[in-house]
């Protein structure tokens, strides 16, 4: 089974993911200015005038648009990916890079562990991998996703339990073991860590992943999960509304501005902050 598209809806990956960049770009400059920045009193931008609050709420719910369509994204690219090694190392070394500038515009302050979202989402990444591999392993992949017309051998080893009756229902209870640790230890350490969206972001991944196939389970049970995790991400439904919109293309895009922009607007931001601010 293959996931609902949209055949006549004109947004595709390309496209979606430049929204997701501007609406990020707007929920990080609303907390840079209003909320982290400081004036001479030390009272944060937003309550030194009648409207900051409001407009804080506004910046902030218009971002709340961008996680959930770059965790989508990861899923994709972890279908349609040529190299998985690469592209995990990818995540990774950009997350690094990108770790400074994040700390500097959101804690400038704060001696408490944080770890950006990109790290969040090399985190999901890592799950889905991990996922699949067991389900070869035991031999249910096939209630897994794979990319269109890509078929995948699987050279590996496999669980054959003994007997006449190879039971699928048993291998089925096998694989939640190494599943339901790997997901718990996944959890525990990007918590641990810091990351943005924690394990809330993770467990988002993985349900975009699992439900793939069947695109309404997956936006709606993701963004329920993501809103109890979070109130404040009821309104990520904008986010999942624009996937429903998806028309299953890759549109025009390069492979290396979201990586490259990542950091450098945070960087960019704080910077500006730096200089009118102080702080």
């Amino acid at each position: 089974m293959y996931p609902l598209v949209n055949v006549n809806s004109r947004i595709d990956a390309g496209l979606m993911k430049r929204i997701a960049i501007i609406t990020m770009f707007i929920d990080h400059a609303t907390l840079c200015f209003l909320e982290v920045a400081r004036n001479a009193d030390g009272k944060r931008i937003m309550d030194t005038f009648a409207w900051g609050r409001t407009l804080d709420d506004i910046g902030r719910g218009i971002g709340r648009l961008a996680f959930p369509v770059f965790c989508f994204l990861i899923v994709e690219g972890f279908l349609y990916t040529r190299n998985r090694w690469k592209y995990l190392a990818r995540l990774l070394i950009f997350a690094a890079i990108s770790q400074v500038p994040f700390c500097l515009l959101v804690f400038p302050n704060s001696q408490k562990r944080h770890a950006d979202t990109i790290f969040t989402l090399a985190a999901g990444y890592l799950l889905i991998w991990i996922v699949e591999t067991v389900a070869k392993y035991c031999r249910l992949d096939k209630y897994l996703p794979a990319a269109h017309g890509r078929a995948e051998s699987y050279s590996g080893p496999v669980i054959r339990l003994p007997g006449k009756a190879d039971h699928e229902a048993v291998r089925g209870l096998l694989a939640l073991i190494p599943c339901g640790a790997a997901a718990y230890g996944i959890c525990r350490i990007v918590k641990w860590f810091g990351c943005d969206y924690s394990y809330g972001g993770v467990i988002c991944i993985l349900i975009l992943y699992l439900f793939y196939s069947v695109r309404e389970i997956s936006l709606v049970v993701a963004w329920a999960w993501l809103s109890f995790y979070n109130h404040n991400e009821l309104l990520a439904v904008t986010g999942f509304s624009l996937i429903w919109c998806y028309n299953g293309k890759r549109g025009k895009q390069n492979k290396y501005f979201f990586y490259l922009f990542y950091p450098g607007h945070l960087l960019l931001l704080y910077l500006i902050r730096k200089a009118i601010f102080g702080n």
